[in-house]
């Protein structure tokens, strides 16, 4: 992802910040104990060319600074999405509730996969 917006009319794609392929590489080796990566807290929009050049690498320090802004603005909105966001977590067995500190979170998640 790049630190420009994305513009309506252009090419856009929805971005796992952390690859959904991760879940199915550690899940064949030791399994993968970490979040449901598929999940609304782990997509973002991007461009489609960024996300294409992005492939499976994992998220830099900016993109979850960016990520974790991103979900903090929906926990704080009147948008269905935050429900949706509220019910991803329900579904998780880590925790039933979206975390109160999402840089924290996210800093957990990215141990886990390294």
């Amino acid at each position: 992802m790049t630190s420009t917006d994305v513009v309506l009319g252009t090419y856009t794609a929805v971005d796992h910040l952390f690859p959904y392929s991760l879940m199915r590489r550690f899940g064949g080796v030791s399994g993968w104990d970490g979040p449901d990566l598929d999940l609304i807290w782990n997509l973002a929009p991007a461009h489609q060319a960024c996300n294409s050049a992005k492939s499976d690498r994992l998220p830099t320090p900016e993109e979850l600074h960016r990520l974790a802004q991103l979900n903090e603005a929906i926990m704080h909105s009147p948008h269905p999405l935050r429900k949706t966001l509220q019910l991803s977590f329900r579904s998780m067995r880590h925790s039933a509730n979206p975390p109160e500190h999402w840089p924290h979170f996210l800093r957990q998640v990215q141990i886990a996969c390294d």
